[in-house]
């Protein structure tokens, strides 16, 4: 991964992974409830841009709606991306949002709680003392925020895997191969699990396809014209709210010296849905998680053999 990419996919990040914040510089909106939010997950660490440690991102979509805290709301939507500079290679592990873990001072809970019961920082410590991780930057996203990115960037060009139907709950409704898709048609497939087989499981997947879709597209369009970049970074720009400042966003756009490689695997935590605490939670399956940070915390890939089946494997295409 290259420079370039790495602040690409912070914007990406921000407002994909099924509904998340991302950010850039300066207060360009300057709102209590900004549709997207960026930050270090530690304001005195600056990872590396070279080399084969892999750079860290928690995406997070956040429930919120307008008028909420979105900094202090239950997330909707939770993925690590970890970046390998060397390789050129990503990995993308979608968290299920009912995840049951130990939430450092509040007890075991949803691991979506902890979003808000104490900000970005109490979701990162979560995440990084279950999982033996360290994040390097976090990103979260409205629905609001999320919508308007993607239609001032003209759509977003999505493989659909399978028929999507959902009126009554998400309002999906998509037929399967490559279409683009609106804001409000990519935010339904984003939010939708009532259709799905696997129900969030099934959600994180898609939440990480459509990742891959924004990634794909601004490489294309990156390809045919550079300037594109600030297309895609300016579309957000009125929701954007950050910790970061612009030069450290433009520093991190542009000493690129390739683009980034093809290899970007999609990957959701297994588990099972059970009762926990007095209510429906899902229990991680410990020794699948275990093998898959074992691999991926030091150089950001899953091995195939660690790699979980998808979750919708079986869902009628």
């Amino acid at each position: 991964m290259t420079r370039r990419f790495v602040a690409v996919l912070l914007v990406m990040a921000a407002w994909v992974a099924g509904t998340v914040a991302g950010s850039l510089g300066g207060t360009p909106a300057a709102a209590s409830s900004p549709g997207i939010a960026i930050g270090k997950a530690h304001a005195d660490y600056t990872p590396s841009l070279t080399g084969s440690k892999p750079i860290v991102i928690l995406a997070v979509g956040s429930g919120a709606r307008p008028g909420d805290d979105v900094l202090h709301s239950l997330s909707d939507s939770l993925h690590l991306i970890f970046l390998n500079p060397d390789q050129q290679r990503a990995t993308l592990v979608g968290i299920p949002r009912d995840s049951w873990v130990d939430i450092p001072g509040h007890g075991s809970n949803k691991i979506n709680s902890a979003l808000a019961d104490g900000g970005p920082d109490l979701m990162v410590q979560t995440i990084e003392t279950r999982f033996g991780v360290h994040i390097d930057y976090w990103a979260i996203t409205t629905f609001w925020g999320f919508k308007d990115m993607i239609d001032k960037i003209g759509g977003l060009v999505v493989n659909v895997p399978f028929r999507m139907y959902d009126p009554p709950y998400s309002g999906v409704d998509l037929k399967a191969g490559v279409q683009r898709l609106s804001g409000d048609q990519a935010l339904a497939m984003a939010r939708d699990r009532h259709s799905l087989l696997a129900g969030d499981f099934g959600r994180q997947e898609d939440g990480g396809r459509l990742i891959l879709a924004a990634l794909a597209q601004f490489k294309k369009e990156f390809d045919a014209d550079p300037a594109s970049l600030f297309n895609w970074i300016g579309a957000g720009w009125t929701h954007m709210n950050t910790s970061l400042t612009i030069d450290d966003v433009m520093l991190l756009a542009y000493t690129a010296t390739a683009q980034p490689g093809g290899g970007v695997q999609n990957i959701v935590l297994p588990g099972s849905s059970q009762t926990l605490g007095g209510t429906s939670a899902v229990a991680l399956n410990d020794a699948a998680v275990s093998a898959i940070f074992n691999d991926v915390t030091p150089d950001g890939i899953v091995s195939k053999r660690n790699v979980p089946p998808s979750p919708t494997t079986n869902q009628p295409r």
